[in-house]
């Protein structure tokens, strides 16, 4: 296994005792940090931390989610720790910039979307 499929991304969570993680519609939400995750669990679904596990995920686990059809959202933190290893494997991504913009209301969270597509 080439050592980038082993460097963490980032977080995600999953609701204790349930195969229930953190989505935002169908796509999985990696954030840059557990205290980022946190937030988002406050904010995103409204429920208690204590219900959830944080866990670390590696290039290489969402790569292989993705090729199985998975779906992810990252925040900007997390998505810049993805993209150049995306790239190194020759995945053909956009380099997006996280605007600095207000935010439609305090509680909105950023998030870029990422599947894999296969070439045609």
């Amino acid at each position: 296994m080439k050592s980038r499929h082993k460097k963490v991304v980032g977080y995600f969570a999953i609701q204790v005792g349930t195969p229930n993680i953190v989505c935002d519609g169908d796509a999985c939400v990696i954030a840059g940090s557990q205290k980022a995750l946190n937030r988002y669990i406050k904010k995103m679904i409204g429920q208690n931390i204590s219900d959830y596990q944080i866990r670390k995920t590696r290039y290489g686990e969402i790569l292989q989610g993705m090729r199985m059809g998975g779906v992810y959202t990252f925040d900007s933190k997390a998505y810049k720790n993805f993209l150049p290893l995306a790239k190194a494997d020759g995945m053909p991504l956009a380099e997006f910039q996280f605007r600095e913009d207000p935010k439609p209301h305090e509680d909105a969270v950023r998030l870029l979307r990422v599947q894999w597509i296969e070439p045609s």
